[in-house]
């Protein structure tokens, strides 16, 4: 997903065009009703010389049509002129595109060529009809009084570059060739060039400027009505909405189901305007007030092939993991971007929040579960639950050990306690984990006779788990010099400290 804070937070079997049309009335006739049918049964605009008024309306916006099961079947459209409701269809393989206030250009991929319709919809007739010998699929959208999509080989499914079109005549004017990422590859939103780079040295997970929600938070969600998951698909949504809630290791939002929430889950063939015609998910976030997540319908058709849910087709390779991806989607909520939104990749064990969406049998196509590089933006987000929890190894926090004594000085046979106090640093970039004690850690002390070069002696202090304290008691056998050390552990983000050298006086 690519996200904004405001909105966004922001992954083939060949279809033949239906050979029976349905018989459309004509705008401006007397019939009353709905009539439905292919584009190319409307009348042509040039037919109508001007006869017909421009009162028409879309009521019912291009949507995929579902089965039972939650596949897509089909797409249609719905268009109201001068009385009679006019209901355009396609199969599986059809989409639409925007290209004015009362233009949509309607496509329909065959086997290996596409036929494109464009509908004047304030006048319910059709301005032109063509047909390319290749598939096409919505593209950068028009510029330039040009209309461009994505051109891919019939079968294979190769990108072959930007198709051009004039929007008024359909006239072919270029075939571009130029990177094809959006429309190329399973994704949950818009992707950059960044995203296909070599994954690198791994640094935490980039955050939405806005941050997080407030520690702890109980985010409610139902289903969106209209757009209710299949009943296969429900259990795979919920399992990822607690995955996102326990494996965060950070006081981060709790994702829970009720039928009575605000916020809403859909499943749809047709996602938000804002999430990209390339996205198998997105979602979208308005804090405080507001979020949502939409999933595609399976059997969507891409450039890069149909969509599949694992939890579907019960396949082993070649579909993507539904929970996974509800993980991924949440991640945007809690307030985690794509790594390629900052400029680098993370490796898929370090995170699930790439903005490609792996599928199986790829690495990380089926983890349920933040990465590494995820966690420990969370825990800048939003702190750890205790102070004993360990720090994610993908961060690089400085620690600070300090050393006291119940006295400095202390006659010869006398014992002194020594506490030392570790923490993190108080530094504004670690957030929430700035200036946290950090319990259950191992803190040796060292000691050894004050003003020698003898080898320093050490003794492993004891956790009392409460702000960060360590204690040890020794029995000094001359003046001593001590330090409290903290070594770099192998299995957290933090960093070495030691504290300032004292001394403990012996008399008598």
């Amino acid at each position: 997903m690519r996200g904004h804070d405001h909105a966004r937070i922001h992954h083939i079997a060949p279809m033949a065009l239906a050979s029976a049309l349905a018989v459309v009335a004509l705008p401006g006739a007397s019939a009353h009703g709905s009539v439905a049918g292919d584009p190319a049964a409307l009348p042509g605009c040039a037919e109508l010389e001007g006869a017909a008024s421009e009162s028409g309306e879309v009521t019912s916006p291009w949507e995929a049509v579902l089965d039972d099961e939650g596949a897509v079947t089909g797409h249609r459209l719905t268009l109201r002129h001068e009385g009679v409701e006019h209901r355009l269809r396609t199969g599986r393989r059809g989409f639409a595109v925007h290209v004015g206030p009362d233009r949509l250009l309607i496509g329909q991929r065959g086997a290996g060529d596409t036929r494109l319709d464009m509908i004047d919809t304030s006048r319910v007739c059709r301005l032109w009809t063509r047909r390319a010998a290749r598939l096409l699929h919505p593209g950068p959208g028009a510029a330039a009084g040009t209309l461009r999509l994505t051109a891919h080989a019939g079968g294979s499914g190769r990108y072959l570059g930007t198709h051009v079109l004039d929007p008024e005549s359909g006239e072919t004017q270029a075939v571009v060739e130029e990177p094809c990422l959006e429309n190329c590859h399973p994704n949950d939103g818009d992707i950059s060039a960044a995203a296909l780079s070599a994954a690198v040295a791994v640094r935490p997970t980039p955050n939405f400027g806005a941050g997080g929600w407030p520690e702890d938070e109980r985010l409610t969600y139902r289903w969106k009505s209209g757009a209710v998951p299949p009943s296969w698909a429900k259990r795979p949504l919920k399992a990822g909405a607690l995955d996102a809630s326990r494996s965060s290791s950070a006081r981060s939002p709790e994702f829970a189901y009720d039928d009575g929430a605000a916020n809403a889950v859909a499943y749809s063939g047709t996602l938000a305007g804002f999430c990209g015609s390339a996205a198998i998910a997105c979602a979208g976030r308005a804090m405080p007030s507001w979020w949502g997540v939409w999933i595609r319908a399976h059997g969507t058709d891409f450039s890069w092939g149909t969509l599949r849910w694992c939890q579907k087709t019960s396949s082993s390779a070649g579909c993507f993991d539904l929970r996974r991806v509800m993980l991924h989607e949440l991640g945007h909520i809690a307030g985690l971007d794509h790594p390629s939104s900052a400029g680098f990749r993370l490796a898929a064990p370090d995170s699930v929040m790439q903005a490609i969406t792996p599928m199986r049998p790829h690495a990380g196509a089926s983890r349920h579960a933040f990465g590494r590089c995820d966690v420990a933006t969370l825990q800048e987000l939003y702190d750890t639950p205790d102070n004993k929890t360990s720090v994610s190894t993908c961060n690089d926090v400085a620690t600070k050990v300090s050393l006291s004594a119940s006295r400095w000085t202390v006659a010869r046979g006398g014992s002194v306690k020594l506490v030392a106090t570790l923490e993190v640093a108080d530094q504004s970039a670690y957030r929430k984990l700035a200036a946290n004690p950090l319990n259950g850690r191992s803190v040796k002390l060292k000691y050894r006779r004050a003003g020698s070069d003898d080898a320093w002696k050490t003794v492993w202090m004891r956790s009392t788990y409460r702000q960060g304290r360590y204690e040890a008691t020794l029995t000094p056998s001359a003046t001593w010099e001590l330090k409290a050390v903290f070594s770099r552990p192998d299995d957290e983000g933090l960093r070495y400290s030691r504290s300032q050298s004292k001394k403990v006086k012996v008399t008598g």
